[in-house]
């Protein structure tokens, strides 16, 4: 039983109030909480039951039935004209493609040593690492990288211009 709750009780029978003590007659704390907590849930229950036969659930509940996609979860959904959505407003055209994204078209044109070099350098991995599993010298790596990196900004001027 919760610390402020008071140690005696009022139970109606037929309308007239018995108090309930505990230590008195063989009532305990214990009953008296089982006895609270179900007068509790009855009047909840009660209270949906009023919900229930108001007029104005009743109403509620018919506008529902009739026309369910009027109540739709989403209230967005229920917008006839999105033509004034910011979403609508903001991206009435589709967005250029992006460096990277056009990097990402070039990368395919490289010879596969510069591709596994490329990939590896974008996952951030050193050259050391990339060289001692190459087992050749961190010099050969750069000098990779340097000709992979001349040769992603020519394709890149021949495709999408000097841009």
């Amino acid at each position: 039983m919760a610390k402020d709750a008071k140690a005696e009780f009022y139970y109606y029978i037929n309308g007239k109030p018995y108090l309930l003590t505990p230590g008195k007659d063989g009532i305990t704390e214990e009953t008296i909480t089982v006895l609270r907590d179900s007068y509790q849930a009855e009047r909840l229950n009660n209270r949906y039951e009023d919900e229930i036969q108001d007029p104005r659930f009743k109403f509620s509940k018919t506008l529902y039935e009739r026309n369910p996609q009027a109540f739709a979860d989403d209230p967005i959904d229920s917008i006839s004209d999105l033509s004034q959505s910011p979403e609508a407003v903001l991206f009435k055209e589709e967005l250029p493609p992006s460096i990277r994204d056009r990097v990402h078209e070039i990368i395919p044109l490289l010879i596969s040593e510069q591709q596994e070099l490329y990939w590896r350098l974008s996952e951030g991995r050193k050259l050391i690492d990339i060289a001692k599993e190459e087992g050749t010298t961190d010099n050969a790596i750069r000098s990779r990288r340097r000709k992979m990196i001349k040769r992603i900004q020519t394709l890149y001027a021949e495709k999408f211009g000097d841009a």
